[in-house]
């Protein structure tokens, strides 16, 4: 009887077993798997239709299938098709997702610029920018934000602003173009206008907000010579304001070695002097005329349609008035000069100045040692004296918000020294 159910259970093992290895081999035979391949090859097509996410889905799905039922003869038509497409659908896909993520930055750097919000501006553009380098719609806003916002004394953005700015004028100068140049309130329409402007904005955050006067000057000459800015008093004014203070630099200079020659023992002493007070009083006049020219400038074009432009413009003749009498010892003549330096092309104003010798006066002597003239634009007195001095206001721009404008506002003051000249003195007469 234990022979028996032994003989049963061993059956029922058995035909367990079988049951098993034929599951097991079906399984294995991934060809006949009609249900799986059709359920995975629709999942492919139905989500190949959708968006980017449901086109990654497809992907996933064509690759299941392939690695499933690759090698199945029946379905050797969906495999090369699959072999040969998924490899531009991923493409598509990747191509897709890109612009798709550009197009993002872009309405986020519109909003940006619109609306004020410049850390997305420059966020967003530094993004774009990797994608499309020669965007100049995208680049020229980035070099003026910093400018306007440097009116209002914000000078977070100006290192951005400097490097764009830089970019834009390189990229315009080898050959890009736009048809708008900027968007919004940053749009110059033509490429005069933006190199105007992006010169305009190096130059202004060069010399106001970083202190690099001399540095700004080959920019504000450049913005001087095109586009809007070419028409923008302050252009000129802000490098007569660099020559005016170099006038009061200068002024010191004199006015130190006046002082060192009045201290001189003797007469002689006091004539070997002369050389270097002429010198020194000669670039003091060629700066002067230097700052009279860009003042000159400013005047010519500023406008008086406002009480503000009208006080403005008032303000730079005044300026130029005293600059005249300071230079030329006299105040007639001023409307004369301004026409005779308008007429001429501005003098570059990174260039080296000219020293300006004025001629020396006449002198009538009878028994006389040396006499020592000076230039017109200084007084002479003796050598124990020195009469006061001369003040010269010089027009300081500040920065202000007007879109391309800045608006003048604070004043410095010059002293302009008089030089000590030797006294003449007549010698004794009698006998040898």
């Amino acid at each position: 009887m234990k022979t028996i159910f032994r003989f049963l259970s061993l059956g029922v093992v058995l035909t367990a077993f079988i049951a098993v290895g034929t599951t097991v081999g079906y399984a294995q035979d991934p060809c006949a798997d009609a249900d799986g391949q059709g359920a995975l090859y629709e999942k492919f097509t139905i989500n190949l239709k959708g968006d980017i996410d449901a086109r990654k889905v497809a992907v996933e799905a064509g690759k299941q299938y392939l690695e499933k039922y690759g090698a199945c003869e029946a379905s050797k038509d969906i495999n090369d098709y699959l072999t040969k497409n998924l490899p531009l659908i991923e493409e598509k896909i990747k191509k897709d997702a890109g612009v798709a993520a550009l197009r993002a930055q872009f309405a986020r750097y519109d909003a940006g610029v619109k609306d004020q919000k410049f850390d997305d501006a420059y966020a967003a553009g530094r993004e774009i920018l990797a994608v499309q380098p020669d965007n100049l719609d995208i680049i020229v806003p980035l070099g003026a934000i910093g400018l306007t916002e440097s009116f209002k004394k914000n000078y977070k953005y100006n290192e951005d602003a400097l490097r764009y700015a830089k970019m834009a004028i390189e990229k315009i100068n080898s050959g890009k173009t736009s048809t708008k140049y900027g968007v919004y309130q940053y749009q110059y329409d033509t490429k005069e206008k933006a190199l105007g402007a992006m010169n305009y904005a190096i130059g202004y955050i060069t010399y106001w907000a970083k202190g690099d006067k001399k540095g700004a000057l080959p920019y504000y000459y450049e913005a001087s010579k095109i586009g809007a800015t070419k028409d923008e008093p302050r252009v000129y004014a802000t490098i007569g304001s660099y020559f005016g203070s170099e006038v009061i630099r200068l002024t010191g200079v004199v006015a130190e070695l006046l002082k060192k020659q009045k201290a001189l023992a003797t007469d002689d002493e006091k004539i070997k002097m002369e050389p270097e007070i002429k010198a020194a009083i000669a670039l003091l006049n060629g700066y002067a005329e230097r700052a009279m020219d860009g003042f000159v400038r400013a005047y010519k074009i500023a406008k008086s349609d406002t009480p503000a432009d009208k006080a403005y413009r008032d303000g730079l003749y005044k300026d130029l008035t005293v600059l005249y009498k300071g230079r030329f010892e006299k105040v007639d003549g001023l409307d004369g000069y301004i026409a005779t330096v308008v007429a001429k092309p501005m003098p570059d104003p990174s260039s080296e100045v000219t020293p300006v010798a004025d001629p020396e006066p006449a002198t009538t002597t009878t028994t006389t040692t040396t006499t020592t003239a000076t230039p017109a634009s200084v007084k002479p007195a003796t050598t124990t004296q020195t009469k006061p001095a001369a003040v010269v206001t010089t027009t300081k721009v500040s920065a202000k918000d007007s879109g391309a404008v800045v608006k003048p506002s604070e004043t410095t003051t010059a002293v302009k020294a008089k030089p000590v000249a030797k006294k003449p003195v007549a010698k004794k007469k009698g006998k040898g």
